[in-house]
């Protein structure tokens, strides 16, 4: 039986626009050959690439969507001296996942991956599947994850386009107008092409990652490194003085702006805490309680109509700030004492550290902003600052 191969998009295109299919200046056994030979030499020892298991590379594919190696590296030694299998994943409670995730934001992803994990180990005996259409119908696994599991774990024949092989091909196939569905759709098949050619198939792990690699230590967003590339020889980008400018940049979301007043209640090292039920990117987390900054009353009374809480003595502490993608949060937090019982379910004394409560990182901030005190115990706004727990 032959190997699965992902479905085809179909083109959309006008008859006659067929002819301007993506094609490379070199040939496929050549732009390889070139790719493999520097990442040979050059890439970096990861400890996904010493133990390509497909569970390993596929949390490392998780853990990279919008984080940067070296920030996820610890996250990743952590979790896998956690959970060394799939199986330890999948058994865990999802609060105790989250908590251990804390940190590298984009937290649907730790759901999703907890949730895939039982379903692998569900219908597939705890095995990540080599078929590409059950890949893909596991929870957070688009095409991208899909391939890069099934090719670099598997030595499967799927091609991979994320953002460092968007730049990369961008600039190599000098790519002028903005990357859009349909242009990326013509990357998608170039590469599948690519990577079922017979000098390139046999060594398919290897070429997705040179190709990744190539775009986060040479071919980087700004000031790439044309003069160590070992493609720059036949780059149209680089020869039209385009390198720097592309890919062409689509507009950003806009930057939305969030302020919280929050109630930091201390016993001891265990704090007041309240679950987020909702906003989905922090939904399931346990927080300080907040409520929003441009909410009519003093503060003791908001605390008591939207927490129940009857909060006295009220000591504020220096404003954090924080940004989870493309939300600026600034938190007001003051410490307070609570009078009075737990309004009920949703609340609850924790420490920070506490598997079975899961905290964002902001409220570790918060949390140092209260052991470093506010503008009443003589604590000056620039010595927070030096001690990063402002920002």
């Amino acid at each position: 039986m032959g190997e699965e191969k992902p479905p085809r998009a179909r083109s959309s295109a006008p008859r006659g626009e067929e002819k301007r299919e993506a094609r490379l200046p070199v040939s496929f056994d050549q732009f390889a050959e070139r790719l493999l030979d520097w990442y040979l030499k050059e890439r970096r020892e990861l400890p996904w690439r010493s133990n390509p298991d497909p569970y390993w590379v596929w949390l490392s594919e998780v853990m990279l969507q919008q984080t940067q190696v070296k920030a996820a590296l610890p996250y990743f030694e952590r979790f896998v001296q956690a959970y060394p299998t799939l199986r330890h994943l999948a058994q865990a409670d999802v609060d105790e996942v989250l908590s251990r995730w804390s940190g590298l934001g984009y937290y649907s992803r730790a759901r999703n991956l907890h949730r895939a994990a039982r379903q692998v180990c569900r219908d597939h005996n705890g095995r990540f599947p080599r078929s590409y259409s059950e890949a893909v119908a596991l929870p957070g696994i688009g095409r991208y994850t899909a391939g890069a599991v099934l090719s670099i774990a598997y030595g499967l024949a799927y091609p991979v386009v994320d953002g460092n092989v968007r730049r990369v091909m961008a600039r190599f196939l000098c790519i002028e107008a903005e990357l859009t569905s349909k242009s990326l759709e013509r990357l998608w098949r170039l590469l599948e092409e690519c990577v079922q050619a017979p000098a390139v198939q046999p060594r398919v792990s290897e070429f997705n990652q040179a190709l990744m690699e190539l775009g986060a230590l040479v071919c980087t967003p700004r000031n790439p490194l044309c003069g160590r590339c070992p493609l720059a020889d036949d780059c149209r980008g680089l020869a039209a003085g385009l390198a720097e400018e592309l890919p062409r940049r689509s507009r950003r979301r806009k930057v939305e702006k969030f302020q919280y007043l929050v109630a930091v209640v201390a016993d001891g090292p265990r704090y007041l805490l309240h679950q987020n039920h909702s906003e989905t990117f922090l939904k399931g987390f346990w927080e300080f309680p907040r409520v929003d900054l441009g909410s009519a009353g003093q503060k003791e009374k908001l605390f008591r109509q939207q927490h129940g809480l009857v909060l006295v003595n009220p000591v504020p502490l220096w404003v954090v700030r924080h940004q989870i993608t493309y939300r600026k949060m600034s938190f007001h937090p003051f410490k307070a004492e609570l009078q009075g019982p737990l309004p009920g379910n949703g609340y609850a004394w924790a420490e920070l550290n506490s598997p079975s409560h899961p905290v964002p990182a902001y409220v570790r901030k918060i949390e140092r902003a209260a052991l470093v005190g506010g503008p009443d115990s003589g604590v000056s706004r620039k010595d927070a600052k030096t001690q990063r727990v402002l920002k």
